[in-house]
């Protein structure tokens, strides 16, 4: 499942313009945990340190929330990860550099629910941005949306711009605000575009609210 989750990410990525970009220290921080509610870790190179808030984040930094827990995160560039309880979300890259324009950022959600809103690295020319999920990798455009478990499957909410949902199975394209796919295997493609209405989108944004 993992090697073709990276297979999608990879086209993903390759499908924009390729820009060159120096590579990250490991150890600089890139993200400020800006609010907490209960408890949540970070395992970071074999060790496990608490959070706290103004807590900084680092390249390969994993998070994990705890129950009933909720997780803020901005980002260097004013991108807003929100983490609902249960959830394990693994920082695989980010850079951002206006002056070069260069964006990328490219996240694991292991499990749980989350919600993401870019910032400023959804303005640069050819952002590279992805979120990779156990059934699919969503393709990023100066967008807000939710992902997690909804009503016994795995659902894609988009709440703002637009987003591709894709795995090695298809690929769906979502615009308008409110619409969502679902998802239930790697190997099978995401479902129909749909809108979910009213009932299901609070379900989902109270798993990640505070």
């Amino acid at each position: 499942m993992l090697k073709n989750l990276l297979l999608a990410i990879g086209f993903l990525i390759a499908s924009a313009v390729y820009v060159p970009f120096p590579a990250l220290a490991e150890d600089e921080d890139v993200a400020t945990v800006s609010r907490l509610r209960n408890t949540a870790v970070v395992l970071r190179k074999g060790q496990q340190i608490d959070i706290r808030p103004s807590f900084k984040l680092q390249k390969f930094d994993e998070i994990k929330s705890g129950e009933n827990a909720r997780v803020e995160v901005i980002f260097n560039d004013g991108t807003k990860l929100n983490i609902g309880a249960d959830c394990h979300i693994v920082i695989d890259e980010f850079l951002f550099d206006p002056d070069k324009n260069i964006g990328i950022a490219i996240l694991r959600e292991l499990q749980g629910p989350f919600r993401f809103i870019t910032g400023r690295i959804g303005k640069v020319l050819q952002p590279q941005v992805v979120v990779q999920s156990r059934f699919g990798v969503v393709g990023v455009r100066g967008t807000d949306f939710w992902a997690g478990p909804s009503r016994g499957v795995y659902g894609v909410l988009l709440l703002d711009g637009a987003i591709s949902v894709t795995n090695p199975a298809g690929q769906r394209s979502l615009t308008p605000a409110g619409t969502g796919v679902n998802l239930t295997d790697n190997n099978v493609p995401p479902g129909e575009v749909t809108v979910w209405g009213a009932d299901r989108a609070q379900e989902a944004l109270a798993d990640v609210a505070f």
